[in-house]
């Protein structure tokens, strides 16, 4: 009867060598692929610049909210509103900014439910069309304020 051949003995400690540096790098790897991860898809916070608190008008006594205007990173200013106030009568919330010496207006757009962000014209001068206007609007086909505001507010610096 032949002899089995053996195969030399390694040591575990031999082998154990490679594998610490091996899996500390896996997780240095991993580590820094979350970590680029995570900041490629975290936003970076826009700059609040002002913001407003918005009173009701009489016909609207139970309506409240706020404005604020942020600047994104890439250099955009939009405004956030908020608005609480009861169910009108078939019609829309439209967002104006108002000169309050010219009374001249410029829409922002429709707040669809509660609140809405609101991309502002590049080169509109906010030191000029410094207050906040939120109507109640008709489906008439007028484009123009329909007088019936519901609240309003002065923008502050931040």
């Amino acid at each position: 009867q032949a002899q089995p051949v053996l195969a030399p003995v390694t040591t575990l400690s031999h082998r154990r060598r490679w594998v610490l540096p091996v899996a500390a790098a896996a997780a240095l790897v991993l580590a820094l692929g979350i970590g680029t991860t995570w900041s490629a898809l975290s936003p970076t916070p826009a700059t609040v610049l002002a913001s407003a608190t918005l009173d009701a008008f009489p016909d609207w006594p139970d309506a409240s909210g706020e404005a604020v205007v942020e600047e994104t990173p890439e250099g955009t200013r939009v405004v956030v509103v908020s608005l609480e106030v009861p169910a009108g009568e078939g019609g829309f919330r439209e967002v104006w900014l108002i000169d309050p010496d010219t009374f001249q207006l410029v829409s922002l757009g429709i707040v669809e439910g509660g609140s809405g962000r609101f991309t502002i014209p590049a080169g509109l001068d906010l030191t000029r069309f410094s207050v906040v206007d939120i109507s109640e609007e008709q489906f008439d086909g007028d484009p123009t304020h329909s007088g019936d505001s519901i609240v309003r507010g002065q923008l502050s610096e931040a």
